[in-house]
């Protein structure tokens, strides 16, 4: 094989330069992070009523439509307790298969103690798997401590779990040793512990548990032996210049002899969003270092009608050619009322030095509360 060294840098110096767990970071570009619009203090799964009055039922959807359905926030049970869920169904085809799917089914509850100690619990019904932690909230450090059964936090966190900077291809794949970093949907959380420090335009968190990519769960003792527990560091800060809106930040995870460092980040301006990671891995696809990007420019043609167009890239060793994968998306997302979304995308996946798979069509629903 041909060494690829020069090529495989000046792509990372590309995806770097045109350039928070399961979310829509460019959402969080406006509201500044994650954290504003879910009751996760890292970001992700159930909203919280801010997300659920504000976001959900009036910026977020078609007006014209959303006003034909009023609905007011059927989560908020009583003044502590808040529940809410996530149902995806999926329609994929192209010119050999197709498929029809249920992708997720999560439902979630929290308990809130005055707003300074939280209880939360996720029921992945098609997984079979619980999250559950507790955060107790430190103000006067403006801090935060989390323990359970949790998932690490790690860059941008996006909700394409096929994405490479997440799980990547699980059943579709195209010959590599792994077509996306660890984070798939199918990996379990883990006992961890976690600690946090906020403020109005950061976040930093690091947490330690049981080996997240082993799959070490409930089985192993709380932390695990000391040579496979994961360790996650991450921090992001957002900004504002102008009319210029955006954030920025890093990752690292390590875990026995897998390293993966990262940075991510996101700006608008107007109707336009762009967020994008860069992530090298170490020890994930064997004794090598590879690469994995994601890129995302957004166009909100009207609210409720998003415009999208994406580039995935992994290469999972960087000395060597013809073991990378890049993949075009093409796609518009509609928001016709309140807690309803719909979801069509055309994508094509190229192999380097190699051929290019049939255009994939995706059609997804998509309703919470």
């Amino acid at each position: 094989m041909k060494s690829r060294s020069g090529l495989s840098c000046g792509i990372l110096a590309m995806a770097m330069g045109v350039n928070f767990l399961s979310a829509i970071p460019r959402f969080a570009i406006k509201e500044g992070s994650c954290n504003t619009c879910h009751v996760n203090p890292t970001g992700g799964a159930l909203r919280n009523d801010y997300a659920s009055l504000i976001i959900s039922s009036d910026e977020l959807p078609m007006p014209k439509s959303a006003a034909l359905v009023q609905l007011t926030d059927p989560g908020q049970l009583t003044d502590h307790l808040r529940i809410g869920a996530d149902l995806r169904a999926q329609f994929i085809a192209d010119s050999d298969e197709s498929a029809f799917f249920p992708m997720q089914a999560d439902f979630y509850a929290h308990y809130d103690f005055g707003g300074f100690v939280g209880v939360y619990v996720e029921s992945e019904a098609l997984r079979s798997t619980t999250e559950y932690w507790s955060n107790v909230f430190l103000p006067f450090l403006n801090s935060f401590v989390k323990v359970g059964k949790l998932r690490p936090s790690y860059g941008l966190g996006v909700d394409d779990h096929t994405s490479f900077i997440r799980g990547g291809n699980i059943k579709r794949t195209h010959g590599l040793v792994k077509e996306g970093l660890p984070f798939s949907p199918m990996s379990p959380p883990v006992n961890g512990a976690g600690l946090g420090f906020f403020g109005t335009d950061y976040l930093v968190t690091a947490s330690i548990s049981n080996g997240f990519i082993a799959g070490e769960s409930g089985e192993a003792a709380f932390l695990g032996p000391p040579d496979s527990r994961t360790v996650v560091v991450r921090g992001e800060r957002s900004f504002s210049a102008g009319e210029l809106n955006g954030f920025a930040g890093a990752s690292y995870l390590s875990e026995g002899e897998t390293v993966l460092k990262g940075v991510f980040g996101g700006a608008a301006r107007g109707p336009f969003h762009w967020t994008g990671e860069v992530d090298l891995m170490t020890g994930w696809s064997g004794d090598v270092t590879g690469v994995a990007s994601y890129n995302e420019i957004a166009w909100i043609v009207r609210q409720g009608v998003h415009l999208l167009a994406k580039y995935d890239f992994i290469d999972e060793d960087i000395e060597v050619l013809e073991n990378a994968l890049s993949r075009f998306s093409l796609g518009v997302e509609l928001y016709p009322f309140s807690f309803l979304e719909f979801k069509l995308q055309m994508r094509k996946t190229a192999v380097a030095g190699g051929e290019t798979s049939p255009v994939e069509i995706l059609f997804q629903t998509h309703t919470w509360f």
